[in-house]
């Protein structure tokens, strides 16, 4: 009795699950006419061949602000002679001699990397400051070369600078020409310094900037120097 009855009330629930199941799978299936407000399904080909929605249009908005804004700025050009003395005597009123690194003009809040690369990784201007972009690849600590040009602290002690006999490396100027016109040689050594933009593209000070700023490959053109390299010399005693 007990097993008949176990059997009749599985069968029951059987029976109704199936049915109940048979209901909702069609009104899964149930399909209906697509209205011609919704829009058809895109192939992959379609979806990289064109823009839809409003986000298509911010990336060719900010292209057209860049545009505008490279526009009202000041067109490539050579450098005036004065120009160019200004930004050389800045340049070496921060250095103890020509190659020596120059020293940072701003009291230093964090010893990390990252707070230099804040504004030298790729150039800053803030309040007629210049920061310019690092002339190297990105070092793990930046004041073991470079320190402040004064004590940040208030109301530091004077410190005597010791006196010494050492003459340091002067900036031998402009680099030589083949011929006139010929694209110069590089006037100083190249190492440290694998970044030309960071003193002659657009982020340079005036009077260093290149006029042809869109060249990316500045050693196709301009030959490093034999002497400051220290390259040895060719077989036939010329430097390779």
């Amino acid at each position: 009795m007990l097993f008949a009855a176990a059997v009749a009330v599985a069968a029951v629930g059987l029976i109704s699950g199936v049915e109940s199941s048979g209901r909702e799978v069609a009104s899964y299936r149930r399909v209906e006419a697509p209205s011609p407000e919704v829009a058809e399904a895109r192939s992959y080909r379609d979806m990289r061949a064109k823009q839809y929605g409003p986000n298509a249009a911010l990336p060719a908005a900010w292209w057209r602000e860049l545009a505008a804004k490279e526009a009202t700025t000041e067109a490539p050009r050579a450098g005036t002679p004065e120009e160019r003395a200004a930004a050389l005597a800045e340049r070496d009123g921060r250095r103890a001699y020509e190659g020596a690194p120059p020293t940072i003009p701003h009291a230093v809040d964090q010893l990390a990397a990252p707070a230099c690369l804040t504004c030298h990784d790729r150039g800053l201007a803030i309040a007629g400051k210049h920061a310019p972009p690092m002339s190297h690849t990105p070092q793990a600590s930046c004041l073991q070369c470079h320190v402040v040009a004064a004590d940040p602290r208030v109301a530091a002690p004077a410190v005597a600078v010791p006196e010494t006999t050492f003459v340091g490396l002067r900036r031998a100027g402009g680099g030589a020409q083949a011929w006139t016109g010929a694209p110069p040689v590089i006037p100083h050594p190249t190492w440290m310094r694998e970044r030309c933009d960071s003193c002659h593209g657009p982020r340079g000070r005036n009077g260093l900037r290149t006029p042809h700023p869109g060249q990316q490959s500045c050693q196709q053109c301009h030959a490093p120097s034999a002497t400051f390299d220290q390259r040895s010399a060719g077989p036939r005693g010329a430097a390779p």
